[in-house]
């Protein structure tokens, strides 16, 4: 696994020592939930943990175990992986839990936070389409969709066997209408839109334009007059795209009396200036695609599909909300800050899913409250703190960083930087010295000072993955500055948020509150326990949050070590309390 980063092989290891009966319950549900999570940017590159997934899907294995063997996959998709997948997929005998997650698997033709260079094949491709048509057309034959995965699967597929399914039962396959379709599947939902569920046709009505241009026209402008009120004005605003001007009074005679008609003006003045373009379709067409796009087309591709997505929502928002999830992606893959915000003035739920961008905006631009607001809102303290420490606002960044949870690189990096430009370059070196992260774990046997193995490996192979790793471990900390903005948001009037900084250095034990980690075979507890009382701090019964020390005892966990120094906590010296 060389060319996953050290951690993410240890907890790889770990995980399938926990897995190796076949089950998942438990501590080792857990384990691979978060191991998927994390290890989605990553695993990805190394094609060989392929045989993870494949070892997972194993009909002998607990249900659960073989639907994240499905999800695993998604991170491998070669043509031997979607033969593994179509195979669950098209068995019968496979339990209904696993059959849906192979099926969504064989559609999933998106990166999102996959490695950059996770990319779909023509062959996997073509076997996936042909595993995916072959569920439509048996479920065409029934006359019923027992999958609810596999309309959806369907909305990534752009093959003709596909359509052609489609085209037999429109009217069934509603869920399943949304970017792609051949003319000839375009004439037929043209003629067929009344079968097509209300729900979907607004879809329907938008990908017949985008694919039929001028030549859907005339059934439009039909079938404008008789459909209900929000299906009449989304066809019309069709009809001027390919008419242009000649069209408008059509729409004009629809809008009168009506409440924000302005809005719709002003939407119907867009698509003039974009004759033929349907926004939301074309953006759609990327969104569901991108992991078939080449790595190094993608940037520009989703900067265009942000774009196309988000047009239409300065005169009224999506009817669907998963339009804004696929929105957001395609804004993280552009990478574009300045694209996140707009994601957000229009839906502020979308905030998380951008939420590195959009932190990386506001401080370019200025705005402290609100980031401040947002990183705390967002659980992300430690990066709000270090944008501000960066943009010119450190009084800010330290307040911030004081309410932050965890002893991140980036905490770490934002007090160091944030010091040094509020004229404590003291404090800079201490915290550099003295108040480094916790490296991650990489083995059982002890967590290695920062930088272990695991911060070495970033640096050298992906040193643009964490810049506030790199940063420290290059000695580059100092070297992230850059000037405020000229119409910044002024800095907190206050020094007050650099005397925590003061007393974490000082290292004082009045007051504060110690943890007695692991087992105590050979050094003694109890005096311990009484040197801990008599220098005025306190114990605790556990590894909980605001710990500010603990004492390693003769054994411990690597894991709860690395908990307690994750929390802030610190290890006592030597000499700084008695018996240690």
């Amino acid at each position: 696994m060389d060319a996953v980063p050290p951690a993410l092989r240890y907890r790889v290891r770990e995980v399938l020592q926990l897995v190796e009966d076949g089950t998942l319950e438990g501590v080792a549900r857990e384990r691979m939930t978060r191991l998927l999570e994390d290890g989605e940017p990553w695993l990805g590159a190394d094609p060989s943990l392929a045989e993870v997934g494949y070892w997972m899907l194993d009909a002998r294995h607990a249900p659960e175990l073989r639907v994240r063997g499905c999800t695993w996959l998604t991170r491998f998709p070669s043509e031997q992986t979607a033969t593994r997948l179509a195979a669950v997929a098209l068995d019968a005998s496979t339990p209904p839990t696993v059959r849906e997650q192979a099926i969504w698997a064989l559609g999933y033709r998106q990166v999102r936070a996959l490695h950059a260079a996770t990319q779909w094949s023509p062959q996997a491709v073509q076997v996936a389409d042909e595993a995916l048509v072959k569920l439509a057309d048996a479920a065409t034959a029934a006359g019923k969709i027992a999958s609810e995965q596999l309309p959806i699967a369907l909305r990534h597929v752009q093959w003709e066997g596909a359509a052609a399914v489609i085209a037999r039962a429109p009217g069934l396959w509603g869920e399943a209408i949304e970017c792609f379709a051949t003319p000839a599947l375009a004439r037929v939902l043209l003629v067929c839109l009344d079968d097509i569920p209300p729900q979907h046709r607004l879809r329907a009505s938008r990908l017949v334009a985008a694919v039929l241009g001028e030549e859907a026209l005339p059934m439009l402008i039909a079938r404008a007059g008789g459909a209900a009120l929000d299906e009449k004005l989304e066809m019309l605003m069709l009809i001027v795209t390919l008419a242009g001007e000649a069209k408008l009074p059509m729409l004009e005679d629809a809008l009168k009396g009506m409440k924000f008609a302005d809005l719709s003006r002003q939407r119907a003045k867009w698509h003039l200036q974009h004759k033929g373009v349907v926004p939301t379709v074309r953006g759609l067409r990327i969104a569901r695609s991108t992991a078939v796009i080449a790595p190094a087309e993608r940037a520009a591709k989703c900067a265009q599909a942000a774009d196309d997505l988000g047009v239409l929502t300065r005169f009224a928002r999506h009817p669907e909300a998963y339009m804004y999830t696929l929105w957001g992606w395609m804004v993280r893959g552009s990478g574009d800050p300045a694209r996140a915000r707009e994601l957000v003035a229009a839906h502020p739920e979308s905030q998380r899913l951008v939420r590195d961008l959009y932190l990386e905006d506001l401080a370019r631009r200025g705005r402290v409250k609100q980031l401040t607001a947002a990183a705390q809102t967002l659980q992300g303290a430690d990066l709000g703190a270090l944008h501000l420490a960066v943009w010119g606002r450190p009084l800010a960044a330290l307040e911030l960083a004081a309410t932050a949870r965890l002893h991140t690189p980036e905490l770490v990096s934002a007090r160091a930087l944030a010091c040094f430009r509020a004229g404590r370059p003291d404090l800079t070196a201490r915290i550099l010295a003295e108040d480094l992260p916790p490296s991650e774990i990489v083995d059982e046997d002890s967590l290695p000072p920062f930088p272990g193995p695991h911060e070495k490996w970033l640096v050298e192979h992906a040193p643009d993955a964490r810049p506030a790793i790199t940063a420290l471990v290059r000695n580059e900390v100092l070297a992230l500055a850059k000037a405020a903005p000229y119409d910044a948001e002024p800095d907190t009037p206050s020094i007050g948020a650099v005397a925590p900084i003061v007393r974490r250095l000082g290292r004082g034990l009045p007051g504060s509150t110690v943890y007695l980690a692991g087992e105590f075979k050979y050094m003694d507890k109890g005096k311990i326990a009484a040197a801990v009382e008599a220098a005025g701090a306190r114990l605790v019964n556990g590894p909980f949050p605001g710990t500010d020390y603990y004492v390693h005892g003769d054994w411990c966990l690597v894991q709860t070590i690395a908990q307690l120094e994750r929390q802030g906590a610190r290890r006592l010296r030597p000499g700084e309390l008695e018996g240690v």
